[in-house]
C-alpha cells in the first residue's frame, strides 16, 4: 500500500516571487569617530549635574558646585577652541582611515593610524587631566561624601573617569 499526500497553494510559485521585496544593498553609514568621547570631554549641564549629585542649587554649597562647573566649562570650551584644528584634523584622518578601510577591507594601517591619532591628541588629553584633577579636587570640598559618590556614578554613565591626582 503507497500513500501519496500533495498540497498546493493558490498561484504557486508565481505569487510568490511578486510578494518578496527586491533586496536592497544597505549601505554601512559613514564613519562617525567620537573625539569628544575619546578625550572624555564633557560640557556639562549645571542643572542636570546638580540633580544627579542631589545638590540644591539655591544652597551655599550648591552655588559653590554651580561656580566650579561653570569655570570648568569654560576652560574645556577655551581648550577645544584653542584646540579646535588639531582635534579636527584628527577626527578627519580617522573618518577618511576608516572609510577606505570599509571600501577597500584592509585594516593593515590601522595601528599606524592609531599611533598618530594618539601622538596628536596626548597634549590635548594631559591639559584636560589637569582641569580634570582641579574639578575632582574642588568638588571633593564642596560636597559632602554621598554626594560626591553620586556626582562620580553621574560621571560614569557618561563614560567620564576622573583621573587620580597621585597619577
Amino acid at each position: 500500500m503507497t500513500t501519496f499526500l500533495a498540497q498546493s497553494q493558490y498561484g504557486g510559485m508565481r505569487n510568490q516571487r511578486q510578494r518578496q521585496l527586491p533586496q536592497i544593498q544597505e549601505k554601512a553609514p559613514d564613519p562617525d569617530f567620537k573625539i569628544d568621547k575619546y578625550l572624555g570631554i564633557i560640557i556639562y549641564d549645571i542643572k542636570k549635574a546638580a540633580k544627579k549629585s542631589n545638590v540644591k542649587l539655591n544652597s551655599k554649597e550648591g552655588k559653590a558646585f554651580s561656580e566650579a562647573l561653570s569655570l570648568y566649562n569654560k576652560e574645556i570650551k577655551d581648550i577645544r577652541r584653542i584646540n579646535s584644528f588639531t582635534l579636527r584634523s584628527t577626527k578627519e584622518m580617522v573618518e577618511n582611515f576608516q572609510k577606505m578601510a570599509i571600501k577597500t577591507r584592509d585594516f593593515s594601517n590601522q595601528p599606524v593610524i592609531q599611533k598618530k591619532m594618539s601622538e596628536n591628541l596626548k597634549p590635548i588629553a594631559e591639559t584636560l587631566k589637569v582641569e580634570d584633577i582641579k574639578l575632582a579636587k574642588s568638588l571633593k570640598k564642596i560636597l559632602s561624601e554621598k554626594q560626591y559618590k553620586k556626582w562620580i556614578k553621574f560621571n560614569r554613565k557618561n563614560d567620564k573617569v576622573f583621573p587620580k591626582e597621585t597619577e
